[in-house]
């Protein structure tokens, strides 16, 4: 991991900084999701109510301190499910299921054709990720574009901790004038963003209402949207 940190110092004297969040700004999530809900089906519980506890323990931060890593927080997560559900091993016992379904996350249809544009515009491209290294290669390969990747492993906190934020911005020296961030997650991203006075640009595919009075500097509901000012 030391070595990759390295490698990265050593090429990042670009003039133009790209950040982005990863799940739900770049890849589709829905397959984790059809396969919570798969496995709902086959032990008969509501798949749609399996989903959404799914979803609210994994966003919840009141389940990763102290740090855990990804894989981990989401075997603890089919724990919870099955400790919901009044059920023994039925959820845990899919957790490699989950995580395959995971690992194989796609792009969202305009991504790599928008990730392609800003390289060949000069941007260097840099992925904040809460996730692990067991997880994210196979992620990021579904991008067929270069990325610099940090992920929650690295800095052993989840955004939304500016401490994740912070740490990247030292790294490459960000500032407003070299740099934007890119995200679909309004807590996890937008709410720290605005807090640390970085621009931002929300990708907010659901139409989703913010919940704070923190705002991104501009919004899209599609990421080849965001072209027009990069």
């Amino acid at each position: 991991m030391c070595v990759y940190l390295k490698v990265v110092r050593e090429e990042s004297h670009h003039g133009k900084y790209l950040t982005f969040d990863y799940y739900g700004t770049l890849l589709n999530e829905e397959a984790t999701y059809a396969a919570i809900e798969t496995v709902a089906d086959k032990i008969g519980v509501d798949p749609q109510l399996a989903r959404q506890r799914f979803i609210t323990y994994q966003d919840s931060r009141d389940n990763m301190h102290p740090y855990l890593d990804y894989a981990i927080l989401t075997r603890n997560n089919l724990i919870h499910l099955d400790y919901q559900f009044g059920l023994t091993h039925q959820f845990e016992r899919y957790y490699v299921n989950v995580l395959i379904a995971h690992r194989s996350l796609k792009p969202f249809p305009e991504v790599i054709g928008t990730l392609k544009t800003l390289q060949q515009r000069g941007y260097h491209l840099i992925m904040m990720s809460n996730s692990s290294w067991d997880i994210i290669p196979a992620n990021a390969a579904a991008l067929e574009v270069p990325f610099d990747i940090w992920t929650a492993e690295d800095v052993h906190t989840y955004k939304p901790d500016p401490v994740f934020f912070k740490t990247v911005a030292a790294h490459y020296d960000l500032t407003p004038a070299n740099h934007w961030h890119i995200a679909q997650g309004y807590g996890s991203d937008i709410v720290t963003t605005d807090a640390l006075g970085w621009r931002s640009i929300w990708v907010n595919r659901d139409h989703a209402t913010p919940t704070t009075t923190a705002r991104p500097t501009h919004e899209v509901h599609n990421l080849d949207e965001i072209l027009q000012w990069l």
